[in-house]
Parts: C-alpha cells; structure tokens; sequence
C-alpha cells in the first residue's frame, strides 16, 4: 500500500509572508476606503484654511503694532512704532512657523484616524481575519505603522506647503515678508510631519490597547489637548515641580521640538524631540506587547 504526502497550505502560505507583502495589503486596504480618501482631503483643505487664516490675522495684527505700538491706535494708548522683530517679539510668535499653523486640527484628525485603521478591525471582528493572514501579528501592526507614518508626513508636508504659498502674499499686503528661505521655514516644513507621524502612532496604539475607538479617540484628546490645560493650572501651585511641569506633556514637548531657538526656562527643541519620543514609544510598548499576548 502506498501513501501520498499532501503539503500544507496554511504551512506554505505562511512560508511565503514577507513584510513587503503585508505593507502592501495595509496600503490597500487603507487607500481602498473612499471615506478614508475624503477624510485626507478634508484634513489637507482644513490645515491650510486654518493656516491661511492664521496668517491674516497675524498680518493685520503685526502691521498694526509695527505703526502704532502695543496699544494699536486705541484711544490713550502709547503710540511706539516697532520694527517688525520688536512686534513679532512682543507677540511671542514665530514667523518661521507659519507653515504649520493649522498643525493641531491635522493632528486631531490624523491621530483620530490612526486611532480607527485598527479599532475599527476589532470592533467588527475583522482582525481575526488579519491576525488569520499574519499569524506573528507584529508585521500587521508595523505595517499598519509605515502607512500612517509616511501619509501623515506627505499629507503634512503638503499642507504647509500650500500654506506658506497662500501666506507669502497675505503677509506681502501687510507689509512682510516671508519666503521658503526665511530661516527656520525650511526646518518647520519638514519638522511638522513628524510631529504628526508620532502623534498617528499613539493613536494607533491607543487603538491596540484600548480595542475601542471611542474610548482611543477620548484618550488622545486628553494627552494632547486636555493634558496641556491641566498641568497649565497646576503650574499656579507652589514647588518648582509643578512650575516646570507642563513642558514635558507630548503636545507642549512635541510644539517645542518645531521650533529653532533656545529659550530661558524652558526645555531645547533636542530634549523636547527626545521626550517627545519617550510619548511615543510608552504608548507603543505596551501596544506591541498586548497585540502580541493577547487574544483578538
């Protein structure tokens, strides 16, 4: 009697995983749904609007202490001319950072959406399926990853491109100017996307710890919005600990990392980079671990 050896396919389907496949099979799930389409174009026009009109109201408001001082021409108030430093210096804003002025809505959305590409799976069972076609499940989750990190940086990217285009006239009507060649405008453009890469992939590990993306999304408002007004009172209570706080929450840490000067009091753009990146990998740690020992 003879007998006839059959392979696996479940063993050589698995033989045949590579991680370019599983990328593959994210980037076209990710791209295949419309709504996730009409959500990026909705980002990309809604950063650029807010952007836009950042750079008007910052415009006007320029031009206004340049000719007239802090008071503006309100009746009784000092009437001081200032340079254009002078003015952006007592408004405590950075012309070099108006390519991602509409940086927080992007952010809200993006880190919403991260939050979504996979509590969406679980809540429909779907990551069975997932997890079925992965079985080591990490090169799902890292894949998941890449595609966040590289749309959110492109769509970023993009974005404050497109805004400092519209700004550079707006400003021009009021008298300033700004260009690509302003320095610090170049180091904003690049440094904006991934600033919202990092905030995708706590969203994208909220998702994988928490399953639910309600309680995700809920989550990422209070670390990157709720948390900053928090320790922002705090800060009124006695000991140095409490003053110096609010510089180490990822939205405050994170902001300071786009920017280009040293300032008294307050961490570098490199430390907040590196705590910026210690939010990151505490949510992603865990994330990767529960995925890993925990059943989908």
């Amino acid at each position: 009697m003879s007998t006839t050896t059959i392979s696996s396919p479940q063993r050589s389907a698995r033989g045949s995983l590579t991680f370019a496949g599983v990328l593959r099979s994210e980037w076209i799930k990710f791209r295949s749904l419309r709504s996730t389409r009409l959500l990026l174009i909705f980002t990309f026009v809604a950063v650029v609007g807010v952007g836009a009109m950042t750079a008007w109201v910052q415009g006007m408001t320029l031009q206004g202490i340049m000719k007239s001082g802090m008071g503006m021409g309100m009746p009784g108030a000092p009437a001081e001319p200032m340079t254009l430093s002078q003015a952006t210096e007592a408004m405590g804003v950075n012309l070099y950072a108006i390519p991602n002025a509409g940086l927080q809505i992007g952010i809200l959305i993006l880190g919403a959406l991260a939050v979504l590409l996979i509590s969406s799976e679980f809540g429909t069972g779907m990551i069975r399926s997932t997890m079925t076609a992965v079985p080591k499940r990490l090169p799902a989750f890292f894949a998941k990853a890449v595609v966040l990190v590289v749309v959110s940086y492109v769509l970023t990217l993009l974005a404050a491109v497109a805004t400092t285009l519209i700004a550079m006239p707006i400003f021009g009507a009021y008298g300033i100017d700004i260009s690509f060649g302003l320095d610090g405008v170049a180091y904003s453009l690049l440094m904006g996307g991934l600033y919202v890469a990092g905030v995708a992939l706590i969203g994208l590990s909220l998702g994988t710890l928490l399953r639910s993306s309600a309680g995700g999304i809920i989550v990422l408002v209070v670390v990157f919005f709720l948390l900053d007004l928090g320790t922002q009172l705090m800060s009124m209570m006695p000991g140095e600990f409490w003053k110096y706080l609010n510089q180490y929450v990822p939205s405050v840490a994170g902001g300071r990392m786009l920017e280009i000067n040293d300032k008294v009091a307050f961490i570098s753009p490199f430390a907040g980079g590196m705590i910026f990146l210690g939010w990151i990998l505490l949510f992603m740690i865990p994330a990767v671990i529960s995925l890993k020992t925990r059943d989908v």
